[in-house]
């Protein structure tokens, strides 16, 4: 017997869609402020010929761009969650194989402060798929009312600053392996 699936309150859509499109603006940002220093991150990860990191580079942000565009407007707003879950599970699973090769030193090229490639930082990228994936499922067709108002920027404000711990628990202990790794105990 097939599982029947419960529409999902439409506050819970929306907060997945606020945090969602947080990430990639911070990305796009972070890609439009400094493209040089991107393009080398993408580089960096040597999972294409050198030649071809601008052209990506370039690529990427604009998916990044689109995937805001599409969450933001309801009738794109499927092919903004699938978007965002691609560029995600790309994300982690480019990490996931330097990380594997043993090549632990490589900038992520998330935004914002410099932070090395991790496995903590895989499992973000795909607890944060999963988050923009929400957008695929029924929700309610219930209105939002006031409270919904009130609570969804809470809501979205929360998650994104349990996503700034974690990223900053990250960095610190990428740099405590860094430390040891030099025979810093």
């Amino acid at each position: 017997m097939a599982a029947v699936l419960m529409p999902l309150d439409p506050l819970l859509v929306a907060a997945a869609i606020g945090l969602t499109v947080l990430v990639f603006a911070r990305a796009v940002l972070h890609k439009a402020s400094d493209f040089e220093t991107f393009r080398q991150q993408v580089e960096d990860y040597r999972l294409l010929p050198a030649a071809l990191s601008g052209p990506v580079a370039v690529l990427l942000g604009l998916a990044e761009v689109a995937v805001i565009a599409a969450l933001l407007w309801p009738a794109a707003r499927i092919a903004g969650g699938v978007g965002a879950m691609a560029v995600l599970l790309a994300y982690a699973g480019a990490m996931a194989l330097n990380l594997a090769r043993g090549r632990t030193t490589i900038d992520c090229g998330c935004g914002g402060p410099g932070q090395a490639i991790s496995w903590t930082l895989v499992v973000r990228n795909l607890v944060l798929a999963a988050v923009a994936g929400l957008v695929l499922l029924p929700a309610a067709t219930r209105p939002l009312g006031i409270l919904d108002m009130i609570a969804l920027p809470v809501m979205v404000l929360t998650t994104w600053l349990v996503l700034v711990v974690i990223e900053q628990l990250a960095r610190t202990f990428a740099h405590i392996r860094t430390l040891r790794e030099n025979g810093f105990d």
